[in-house]
């Protein structure tokens, strides 16, 4: 009985205190609701505060991993010229506005006038440079820090007692505590491009206000290459540190180019501008069999770290406005044969061995077209007709096929049509059709040899890929990867069509071998086996017409014939030195080739030959 008791007084108890507990909370809750003032509770400020993590730009790089575009921390320079003139200490004002205008170079006549103005400007915190280079910073603080008689002590190397340097952080943060601290340091990121012209057509470049990608592909893959800043409430609990807000940094974009050979091919390409004085050019290197440029050289070109300077404004802003010649439509003349060629061959209307009389002249639809030289050539093969790039005989030639065979060729080899290379501001080119109005028949006959059309040299790589690859037509590709977040898409080769059969090509390849080696031609490189044909256009000039004394000089080859593991297109526009694609465009094939062949570790055909066998 005594022991039921006890533990009864022991139930109760424990009861009692839990629901005393209860009540206290309740009444704590009413009283914090009712009597307390909210101003004596914590604040979210005591909690933690709104953090912003900055993202960062994404790199591109070439394809071992060399960076073409990358960033680095600049600083956003502020004075408060209030302060001072508050204490009245208007010497300084002078004095800081004096040193900022000599060190940082401002040249804005906006910004410059408010600083030279006097009296000198009330305003708070004025931005005297918003990118301000690290050395440029550090020039500045060791000038103020030297007007003040201010010597901030490096650190003591615990190792052997020496004096080391601050760093410029270090340098900011005990200026901070100072008598400058009405100067304020502030860092963030921008674009930089450490190989200042090297391929700059082909990444374009981004605003430093804006931080929009502009031209090329900055601009073509701005919103993958855009980081986005996040924005979160940090708490300041360190158990909860994994709640702070991580960057999204912009995907890194890997292209296909190599930039030794790109910078090979940029030299040759200058140095043939310069000695030919020609206006500008293109080259461009590509794997026939994947579509991938190896190079693309363009030129002029400017260092795209200062695209507000007077270099980048003459290329950008002339004429055309051209910032990449090899997404640029001209009209390419005589390398458009090939193409004509192919087509012909390949729907059975004429063979290598053909047999066509020249008389130097054809009439279709109206009008008389002459070969280059005015002259009649007497009989000829197709073979020789392209050896011998013969008006005539490839307007023969077109006749043969008729307007809609021959322009379901050329639609079928991409022409008037984008490439979807990746760079922003491609050209689609202009070329008719027989179901056009204001198509004539005549046209028929200047479109077998290039004329009266307009092409990109990216859409003749495309186009000439098919011949170089057995018939099977490659989308032209400058991005190699995409790297985000740890994972890497490679997009896959994009096959865009077989125009020709692989019979076809090899037969046209083995035509333009002899023409080339028949004509020793300046395009030859000695051991090595390589098909190509020349091109001279001349340029419209509207209500002259076409005047010889300006062309369009063009070269396209691919080698070697046995293995094409490259195709490399020429364009050098308006040479002065000769009219002729013979002279300038094919040498410059030829330079590019012998690069070429060391770079990819390509043996001599005799050489090759052997190792296979064995």
């Amino acid at each position: 009985m005594n022991e039921k008791i006890t533990y009864n007084w022991r139930y109760i108890s424990i009861a009692s205190f839990f629901t005393l507990f209860a009540l206290a909370i309740i009444a704590q809750m009413v009283r914090i609701q009712l009597l307390v003032n909210t101003t004596d509770l914590p604040t979210a400020r005591l909690l933690g505060q709104w953090e912003t993590a900055a993202s960062r730009r994404g790199l591109i790089l070439d394809r071992n991993g060399h960076i073409l575009a990358g960033n680095k921390t600049v600083y956003a320079v502020d004075v408060n010229f209030e302060e001072y003139y508050q204490e009245g200490e208007i010497e300084e004002v002078k004095m800081l506005a004096e040193i900022a205008v000599e060190v940082f170079g401002i040249g804005n006549p906006y910004l410059l006038e408010f600083l030279q103005q006097e009296p000198r400007p009330l305003t708070k915190n004025i931005t005297v440079d918003r990118f301000a280079t690290q050395e440029k910073l550090l020039e500045y603080l060791a000038r103020v820090e030297n007007y003040y008689g201010i010597s901030i002590p490096g650190q003591v190397d615990e190792n052997n007692g020496e004096a080391v340097p601050l760093s410029l952080q270090q340098r900011i943060e005990v200026i901070d505590c100072t008598h400058l601290i009405r100067v304020s340091c502030t860092p963030h990121l921008i674009r930089s491009y450490p190989e200042h012209k090297l391929a700059s057509n082909i990444i374009g470049f981004v605003m430093r206000d804006s931080k929009q990608g502009q031209l090329g592909v900055e601009e073509k893959y701005d919103s993958t290459l855009f980081g986005n800043d996040r924005t979160l409430w940090a708490l300041w609990d360190p158990h909860k540190a994994d709640q702070a807000p991580d960057p999204d940094h912009g995907a890194n974009i890997v292209l296909t180019i190599d930039s030794v050979l790109q910078a090979d091919v940029e030299v040759i390409l200058d140095k043939t501008i310069k000695k030919t004085g020609a206006l500008a050019g293109t080259v461009i290197v590509m794997d026939p069999r994947s579509g991938e440029l190896l190079a693309l050289a363009s030129s002029p070109r400017a260092d795209i770290n200062e695209y507000w300077s007077d270099d980048y404004n003459i290329i950008i802003n002339n004429l055309d406005n051209v910032f990449n010649y090899g997404i640029r439509a001209y009209e390419p003349g005589s390398v458009v044969k090939v193409l004509t060629m192919a087509a012909a061959l390949d729907a059975g209307v004429v063979e290598p061995d053909t047999e066509f009389i020249d008389e130097g002249k054809i009439e279709v639809g109206g009008i008389t077209i002459r070969n280059w030289n005015n002259k009649a050539w007497g009989p000829q093969t197709m073979t020789t007709c392209m050896q011998n790039s013969l008006n005539v005989c490839l307007a023969w030639v077109a006749t043969q096929l008729e307007s809609e065979q021959f322009y379901a060729y050329f639609q079928a080899f991409g022409f008037g049509q984008l490439t979807g290379i990746e760079l922003s501001n491609e050209a689609p080119g202009l070329v008719k059709n027989h179901w056009n109005p204001d198509y004539t028949r005549s046209e028929l006959a200047t479109n077998a040899f290039g004329q009266g059309i307009e092409i990109t040299p990216m859409q003749m790589v495309k186009a000439i890929s098919a011949i170089a690859n057995q018939g099977e037509m490659v989308a032209p590709r400058i991005i190699h990867s995409i790297v985000d977040d740890g994972y890497r898409y490679t997009p896959p080769k994009t096959v865009v069509g077989h125009p020709i059969t692989a019979e076809t090509a090899e037969t046209l390849t083995v035509m333009l071998q002899k023409s080339l080696q028949n004509e020793s031609s300046l395009a030859l490189v000695p051991g090595y086996s390589l098909a190509g044909k020349t091109g001279t256009a001349e340029i419209y000039v509207p209500g002259q017409g076409y005047k010889s004394s300006a062309t369009n000089t063009s070269f396209v080859g691919w080698g070697p014939t046995d293995d094409p593991q490259f195709l490399v297109y020429v364009w050098i526009e308006k040479p002065s030195a000769s009219i002729w694609g013979s002279e300038i465009a094919a040498p410059v094939f030829k330079k590019v080739v012998e690069r070429l062949v060391i770079h990819l570790g390509i043996p001599p055909d005799a050489v090759r030959m052997t190792l296979q066998e064995n």
